[in-house]
């Protein structure tokens, strides 16, 4: 039986899992779920995530939230025997980095960087953005990608595949362009360190990343 894979489209913790889904080659089924229409606190979804929200994992009767929880999983669950498929590849040192790096992602360039912008000007009921905080956000946006552009190791952040960390970091990276685009004023695209940005476009070179592309975005 394929996993279920309960996606939300937009949502930057769900994308990184859809994209680790197809690198591993992982047989699932996806089920969007619709923000609009309140899927996520239906009664029949909020029985298998009592939290209500995307990503969400159903594997053989077994349900499981919270992206890089689903990250670890899949990578024990379903470990390839290439370890150019594998999420965590490498020795136990290795590993660790992999989830330093995933971690630092989420909680400065995702939590201090993009997700303040985000809040000031598309969740505050028509308020205008606070610029001050917004300046600093963009600063913060400049620093971690400077940092993260320090961390690569060859093509990847942990070699020449992408790993769990590249999924996660590309996840926030993409509102980059989509905050720039629907708010060209923040002039988010400008801080883009040119390792990163070419980093960025290998990532947008793999086969699969079409299919797992935000479809309202196009």
């Amino acid at each position: 039986m394929a996993l279920v894979f309960y996606h939300g489209h937009g949502s930057p913790y769900s994308w990184r899992v859809w994209l680790a889904l197809e690198h591993m080659g992982i047989d699932y089924e996806v089920k969007v779920l619709s923000f609009a229409d309140g899927d996520t606190k239906k009664p029949d979804f909020v029985a298998i995530n009592p939290r209500h929200h995307v990503p969400t994992i159903v594997d053989g009767g077994f349900a499981l939230w919270e992206s890089t929880v689903i990250l670890e999983y899949l990578d024990e669950r379903f470990a390839p025997g290439d370890a150019a498929k594998r999420l965590y590849p490498g020795d136990v040192r290795d590993r660790a980095r992999i989830r330093r790096l995933a971690r630092e992602a989420e909680e400065y360039l995702g939590n201090e960087g993009i997700n303040p912008v985000t809040e000031e000007y598309f969740f505050k009921d028509g308020a205008a953005p606070d610029a001050a905080k917004v300046e600093k956000a963009r600063v913060k946006v400049r620093e971690e990608l400077e940092y993260f552009a320090r961390e690569m190791r060859a093509g990847f952040l942990a070699g020449d595949t992408p790993t769990a960390a590249d999924y996660v970091l590309y996840s926030y990276y993409a509102y980059v362009a989509r905050l720039t685009l629907r708010k060209p004023e923040v002039r988010l695209t400008e801080l883009v360190p040119a390792p990163i940005a070419q980093w960025g476009k290998r990532i947008e070179a793999l086969p699969f990343f079409d299919k797992t592309y935000p479809p309202h975005w196009r």
